[in-house]
């Protein structure tokens, strides 16, 4: 099996989430691995039957990891099945999560010490706002928050 990604194929975000999508359900489907990104395929108890499973898996998490950019890897590292790293996937680019990531990045920029607040106040509203982006998947660095709230 290779891959059938192109470069100017792979899962890249937000921007070709879309297309992906139903790129790689058609090369699943294709591969007959489909069921088991989608959580139909249950695991079986018998040992011959599991074996079969787990190699299945493993075709379904390889055709995934090929068919998206290097940068998004750790997004998925360590997840262990293929369903993981599908549902993963549609977390990070579905328009909710983006929508909540936009939110959440207007509140940090807006964030002002307020009349008798005081900046430790601030602060902490600045560090769970940071830990809420991390949760969506929205790593923010150190030098960006130093930068947001410079203003304050």
């Amino acid at each position: 099996m290779t891959s059938c990604f192109t470069e100017n194929h792979k899962l890249v975000g937000i921007s070709n989430f879309l297309e992906w999508k139903i790129r790689i359900d058609i090369v699943l489907k294709v591969n007959e691995v489909i069921n088991h990104v989608h959580g139909k395929a249950s695991k079986p108890s018998e040992d011959q039957a599991l074996s079969k499973y787990m190699e299945m898996d493993l075709k379904a998490q390889k055709i995934l990891n090929e068919s998206i950019k290097d940068p998004l890897i750790s997004y998925v590292a360590e997840l262990e099945t293929s369903k993981g790293i599908y549902d993963k996937l549609g977390e990070l680019f579905s328009k909710s999560t983006i929508e909540k990531i936009i939110s959440l990045r207007s509140d940090l920029h807006r964030l002002k010490v307020s009349k008798g607040e005081g900046i430790l106040s601030c602060l902490s509203k600045a560090s769970q706002i940071k830990g809420q982006l991390q949760d969506q998947g929205e790593i923010v660095s150190d030098n960006k928050m130093v930068i947001e709230l410079r203003l304050l």
